[in-house]
């Protein structure tokens, strides 16, 4: 199984792009470790930056949102921060239950899946937004 960013995903602002890449090639990554035996220490360097990385960008998302005045900002931040509860769940597990193959492909799937989801819906139309205010 794997993780594959694809054009439709583009928002068409270069950072949030970017970004997005890269958090995907982290999730396929996990998959990529589970599916070659990776040890304990991959898959948890993986979910670390996953945890920061994640963080980070939804911070310069939302700084944009406020910088410039984006209309649908509390319904974004909502979604971010729903994902974040969401992801600590699943780190807790981990960090409860250990690495197994069948929580990392979780973790890795509930990414992609909500990466897709919300650059689809939500971050199109503030690429849509910002693309009009530069």
């Amino acid at each position: 199984m794997a993780v594959r960013w694809t054009e439709d995903l583009f928002v068409g602002v270069e950072i949030i792009d970017t970004q997005h890449k890269e958090l995907f090639a982290m999730a396929d990554s996990l998959l990529e470790a589970v599916g070659k035996g990776g040890g304990r220490g991959e898959v948890t360097r993986a979910v670390a930056f996953l945890e920061e990385y994640v963080e980070s960008h939804f911070q310069m998302e939302e700084t944009y949102m406020k910088r410039f005045n984006y209309p649908d900002y509390p319904h974004h931040k909502i979604e971010h921060t729903a994902f974040i509860n969401d992801f600590y769940d699943l780190r807790q597990e981990l960090d409860n239950d250990g690495v197994t193959p069948e929580l990392t492909v979780r973790l890795a799937d509930r990414v992609a899946d909500w990466l897709a989801s919300h650059i689809g819906r939500m971050d199109k139309a503030l690429g849509e937004f910002l693309r009009g205010r530069k």
